[in-house]
């Protein structure tokens, strides 16, 4: 009986919804630096380093500067087709306008995943995945937010997103960008 309840509680953590789901269409009390890595520069933030290709422009720039706050940096590519985001505070938090849809942006899909590992010991965990268009059809832009600890006290945050010009451009980045994402160290306090 015990063990029946286990599964439940645990199933109970696994949902999944679909927010929206149209049809799926194709941007510091801390230093920070870039330094390149064979073939790669590693991006520092204020609590997170990250590789990306060593020809992409990073912003902020890679120079060594105190600034307020660097959770987050994008990552433009030499043809300026595609840009990489990332975004990755100590804890919790929001990026300053990542998240936000403008009146030139729609939602093309959403989808919002909840999900529980250890039943009961270190909160829930919500990822959620969202494809935005231009209006005038200009760029796409998707990210995944990612959301850990949920319902703790010691909530964590991360989002990496990618901008891009055309379909085309999306696939000629995609290995890069899933490498890039994949590449996250996050530091702690």
């Amino acid at each position: 009986m015990l063990f029946f309840l286990f599964l439940l509680m645990g199933s109970a953590c696994q949902t999944k919804t679909a927010s929206k789901n149209w049809k799926n269409v194709e941007k510091d009390t801390t230093t920070y630096s870039s330094y390149d890595v064979n073939g790669l520069s590693l991006y520092r933030g204020s609590y997170f380093e990250i590789k990306y290709p060593s020809n992409f422009t990073s912003n902020p720039k890679s120079t060594l500067t105190n600034s307020d706050n660097n959770d987050e940096a994008s990552f433009t590519s030499p043809d300026g087709e595609v840009e990489f985001f990332v975004f990755s505070p100590l804890w919790a938090g929001n990026p300053k306008n990542y998240l936000m849809i403008s009146s030139s942006e729609e939602v093309v899909s959403e989808k919002t995943e909840k999900v529980c590992e250890r039943p009961g010991q270190y909160g829930d965990k919500v990822i959620r995945h969202v494809t935005i268009k231009n209006k005038n059809g200009k760029y796409y832009r998707s990210y995944v937010s990612i959301q850990e600890q949920v319902g703790t006290e010691s909530n964590l945050h991360h989002v990496f997103g990618i901008k891009y010009k055309s379909h085309l451009a999306y696939k000629k980045y995609h290995d890069a960008y899933l490498a890039f994402k994949k590449s996250l160290k996050q530091f702690s306090d």
